[in-house]
């Protein structure tokens, strides 16, 4: 074996147990990421807790009733209003009693207002 092939088949292994660990392995799929605009301008004058909010939410990291079952914190994946499953989508805008009832709307309408337009 030459260097090439042993660097091919590390790659090969490292790509095969990211795909097998769910939520890290969301970097090998982007099929459930929403299309946005993003330059590096806006990125490198965002404020850094922006910046990491943004890149836990793509990779559905953030600490949802969903991942805290998975991370053992939780017993009870189901949000407290609709009972549907918690997830960091549900959270942001998908729960309708939540957004009917104004709850997440101060914090869901200051996330996406400084959020680049797509």
């Amino acid at each position: 074996m030459n260097i090439n092939e042993i660097r091919l088949n590390e790659d090969s292994r490292r790509v095969q147990k990211a795909v097998k660990q769910p939520q890290q392995g969301q970097w090998t799929n982007w099929d459930n990421t929403l299309q946005k605009s993003l330059t590096w301008n806006v990125i490198w004058h965002m404020p850094p807790l922006w910046i990491s909010f943004l890149i836990r939410s793509v990779y559905d990291l953030l600490p949802s009733n969903t991942n805290l079952v998975r991370w053992g914190k939780k017993e009870d994946p189901s949000c407290p209003l609709c009972q549907g499953r918690q997830s960091t989508y549900h959270v942001l805008s998908s729960c309708e009693i939540a957004l009917s009832q104004g709850r997440y709307t101060w914090r869901h309408n200051r996330v996406f207002r400084n959020l680049p337009q797509s």
